[in-house]
């Protein structure tokens, strides 16, 4: 069950949209505030969504947290964005949520709803890839065009970021999904947010963004990354036989 609490609707003229929720490395998570906080967008809807069924404390103090998910709209840049702090796995709550994003974006007669998130590979460390899929034949023309990697074969894009595409096909929605290589769902992942921004501000037609922030988180999680490399090298190295 979900509330539905608008402010204002945008005055836009056939905008675009970018919908996405935390996935693995965050990617999406990561992709959608640094949009919001970037562009300066400006909040006019809120879904209120009635669970977890808890309440959490801290010290002897309840707190009543109840999951939410906001729209936002950047006028100049002619763009809504829907983000949230949590991806549900309860397939029931997660078809609310992708029905009450499609049917605003049907509302504000957005053109494009663009969908972003991870791909769990074994990247190239360099140079990890972008991903692309689309919901119809022309669109996925304009992705070759693009000289973006089709999703090739046959496979799923799970959680939010991947249903939200099939309800917008079916509520005839163009959408399109970009997808950024990662090798570990458990660590943040900004450099494979970085690249689909970049991406996503050539379809949007947006100037882009001074990405030094996200550059500055991925220097700090290799770094990271190092020290319990090298930590584990060690405790493997303790733990070989002593010579008598």
């Amino acid at each position: 069950m979900l509330g539905l609490k608008i402010h204002s609707l945008p005055k836009l003229k056939n905008p675009n949209m970018v919908a996405a929720l935390p996935d693995m490395g965050n990617v999406a998570g990561i992709g959608v505030e640094f949009l919001i906080k970037n562009l300066k967008a400006k909040l006019f809807a809120e879904l209120y969504a009635y669970w977890p069924p808890a309440a959490s404390y801290d010290s002897g103090l309840v707190k009543f947290d109840q999951s939410s998910y906001k729209f936002h709209y950047c006028e100049k840049e002619n763009l809504i964005i829907f983000s949230g702090d949590f991806n549900p796995s309860d397939p029931r709550r997660l078809y609310e949520i992708c029905y009450e994003a499609v049917e605003m974006a049907k509302k504000l007669k957005v053109e494009k709803l663009f969908s972003i998130g991870a791909a769990l590979k074994q990247p190239n460390p360099d140079e990890p890839k972008i991903f692309a899929a689309a919901t119809n034949p022309n669109l996925v023309s304009v992705l070759k065009k693009q000289k973006l990697t089709l999703l090739d074969g046959k496979g799923q894009i799970t959680g939010f970021n991947g249903l939200i595409l099939g309800i917008a096909q079916e509520k005839n929605l163009d959408s399109i999904c970009i997808l950024g290589e990662i090798d570990n769902p458990n660590v943040i992942q900004p450099k494979a947010a970085k690249l689909i921004l970049a991406t996503l501000f050539e379809f949007l037609k947006i100037k882009p963004l001074d990405m030094k922030d996200l550059e500055e988180e991925e220097k700090r999680k290799k770094f990271m990354e190092q020290q319990m490399n090298y930590m584990d090298n060690i405790m493997r190295r303790d733990k070989q036989p002593g010579i008598a």
